[in-house]
């Protein structure tokens, strides 16, 4: 599909990405690259703005980096460390012998891929499309690594698109360990990158247990593109501050709650 040919809503999620790695962009810019008038990306970009994920300027815009900018991995890893912790030594628990088990990049999932490289459970699968988690098990030679490549997200260090979605599409593995950027008992666990959450939703169709992995702070936000609704997953793995308003509503959707405690 061409870009002229692109729907309103298709736009503003490709501009969205572009901000995500470039920060600004113009008008013109945006104009000449989907063909289109100025008069539409201004129409569009006020859109934007007026929902609260970006900024308007008086050439074009710039990103909300709470809005739409997901954190570096380093930035993430530094934040509500010891909830990860406790989440991730709950979700290694989870992890049969004899099992496959597809691991998403994120900083929760990086806590869990330490969890098993130092664990006892070796007659496993982990799958991955996440450079970091790999390199943290690459010395782990009794466990049997895959490596799912694609698209690099420099900053995020997950792998994505066609090539990925298409290698995640021939597998079928026993749970899949999903991240989630946030979290909203309407809208469902919602990323704010267009192929990030088609990545996502592969591994999803591909598992056969569904578990996310999500601290507290997660809760009650809502970016930009929907993965999956809650009622969809089977488990949910969280930490001791989360809400027990927010626990009861989702094990009334039918989903099981875990909730790590402080020092597990």
């Amino acid at each position: 599909m061409g870009c002229h040919k692109m729907l309103t809503e298709e736009r503003k999620r490709a501009i969205l990405d572009i901000l995500q790695e470039k920060m600004s962009v113009s008008v013109g810019e945006l104009s000449d690259l989907f063909n289109v008038s100025d008069v539409t990306i201004r129409k569009i970009l006020n859109e934007l703005d007026n929902y609260g994920f970006l900024k308007r300027t008086r050439g074009g815009a710039v990103s909300l980096a709470t809005s739409i900018r997901e954190f570096e991995e380093k930035e993430k890893e530094a934040k509500n460390t010891a909830e990860k912790k406790a989440i991730a030594k709950k979700a290694y628990e989870q992890i049969e012998d004899g099992e496959t088990a597809f691991i998403d990049a994120g900083s929760t999932t990086l806590e869990l891929i330490r969890f098993i490289k130092n664990g006892n459970k070796r007659n496993i699968v982990v799958i991955t499309n996440a450079i970091n988690l790999a390199v943290e098990m690459v010395d782990a030679e009794d466990i049997d690594l895959i490596l799912i490549g694609g698209n690099v997200r420099h900053r995020i260090l997950s792998c994505v698109g066609g090539l990925t979605e298409r290698a995640i599409e021939s597998l079928y593995f026993d749970k899949v360990f999903l991240g989630a950027n946030c979290i909203d008992i309407e809208h469902g666990v919602t990323t704010p990158n267009t192929y990030e959450a088609q990545v996502k939703q592969q591994m999803l169709k591909s598992a056969k247990q569904k578990i996310v992995l999500a601290d507290s702070s997660k809760f009650n936000e809502t970016s930009l593109v929907k993965v999956c609704p809650i009622e969809s997953i089977d488990l949910l793995i969280t930490d001791w501050n989360i809400q027990t308003e927010y626990i009861k509503q989702i094990r009334e959707l039918g989903v099981t709650v875990i909730v790590a405690e402080p020092g597990e």
